[in-house]
């Protein structure tokens, strides 16, 4: 009689089990589906909290009307480092540099959309080190010297110029992300990875 009575049993403890099983399955698809949701409402909140960056940057002066017009020769230009202007047909090739370059190539360069970091000779070694490293990996950067500077360094793409004399200042690294290959630089679709000139690795 137990016996029978254990074998009627079994089916509903069975029937149980599964539904046991069943409603701990379903809490854990709504627990995942929850922490889902909630990781989705995090990263929509962490991406538009933060601010945009500016269209332009704070102290940068602005120049407009720059001929791009390519010429043979000599240039004399107005603004010293030039940031814009009648230039050589072959861009400056964009890297680093431990010797003064033309101009004119340097302002071809520009046109194309690149940002040239020009600094003092003398610049210390550890703050060189520094300007160096904000820009390593930026394939569109030139980093040379140029004597006659008033300020330790200064940061020119086409038509903006920033001088500044703490490599801490972060509207250097500012300055390369918002004006880098800008569209009102006149050459934009084309590249300063050819042209002339011997970039140091």
């Amino acid at each position: 009689m137990s016996t029978e009575n254990t074998r009627t049993l079994t089916p509903s403890r069975k029937m149980h089990g599964d539904a046991s099983a069943a409603q701990r399955w379903k809490k854990w698809v709504i627990l995942i589906f929850a922490a889902m949701i909630v990781v989705a409402l995090v990263n929509f909140y962490m991406t538009y909290r933060r601010p945009f960056p500016p269209d332009e940057v704070d102290g940068v002066a602005t120049y407009s009307g720059l001929s791009s017009e390519v010429v043979e020769g000599p240039v004399d230009y107005d603004i010293l480092p030039p940031a814009g202007g009648p230039h050589a047909e072959l861009p400056q090739l964009c890297g680093f540099y431990r010797v003064p370059v033309e101009d004119e190539n340097i302002v071809a360069s520009l046109a194309t959309g690149a940002v040239w970091v020009a600094h003092q000779p003398d610049l210390p070694a550890e703050e060189y080190e520094a300007l160096r490293d904000i820009v390593q990996g930026e394939y569109d950067v030139l980093l040379t010297p140029y004597p006659g500077l008033e300020h330790k360094f200064v940061l020119t793409a086409w038509e903006r110029q920033l001088a500044l004399d703490d490599v801490r200042d972060e509207r250097v690294e500012l300055f390369v992300h918002i004006y880098q290959n800008r569209d009102w630089a006149p050459n934009v679709d084309e590249s300063c990875s050819a042209g002339v000139g011997l970039p140091q690795p």
